[in-house]
């Protein structure tokens, strides 16, 4: 469905008092494009309306309008910087189009997403690590390739010894029940 079409049907909802079916159409709509700033600041609009102050601070975050106390809210529910920049939802580099306000807010996030995270590991120039040219800003999400490998070996260990346990279960009910 187009943009202006789902705006239309939003607009529609609000005026139902359909706050959330509102709040899910303009959250596919950010599927599509996650840095589309109006559709965040009319998200926000439509959590202010709901009275939930920690969605309306987080889908206003990147927007000028913000309120600090909405800002505030979204903090403390989502106490680490990490994780406010993992629900806001930001997919590719840095969200263009800021105004001033957002953009520092975001930039004082960032910062704060990078010290949590420590310092980064990289490879002396000599190991084959590549250049980067210009300033770059560190990722604040740090992936654990282990943590796959973790779940793959908890996942095998029940399937092999989740059916040993089992029959071993079985012949020690059946050896107790045996027993005078």
């Amino acid at each position: 469905m187009a943009k202006p079409e789902v705006l239309s049907r939003v607009a529609a909802d609000l005026e139902r008092g359909h706050t959330r079916l509102a709040a899910q159409r303009l959250v596919s709509l950010l599927a599509a494009d996650s840095q589309d700033l109006e559709v965040r600041a009319r998200l926000a609009d439509v959590y202010r309306q709901a009275g939930n102050v920690p969605e309306a601070g987080r889908w206003g975050f990147l927007t000028e309008d913000a309120e600090p106390d909405e800002i505030a809210a979204f903090a403390k529910k989502h106490r680490s910087a990490t994780d406010q920049l993992r629900v806001l939802r930001l997919r590719g580099d840095n969200p263009y189009g800021l105004g001033p306000l957002a953009e520092l807010r975001y930039a004082g996030l960032v910062a704060r997403a990078a010290a949590e995270a420590g310092p980064s590991r990289t490879l002396p120039p000599e190991a084959g690590a590549p250049q980067s040219v210009g300033h770059t800003t560190p990722s604040p999400v740090v992936y654990t390739p282990d943590l796959g490998f973790r779940v793959g070996e908890l996942l095998l260990l029940l399937a092999v010894f989740g059916p040993v346990a089992v029959v071993i279960g079985a012949i020690i009910y059946e050896v107790l029940t045996l027993a005078p």
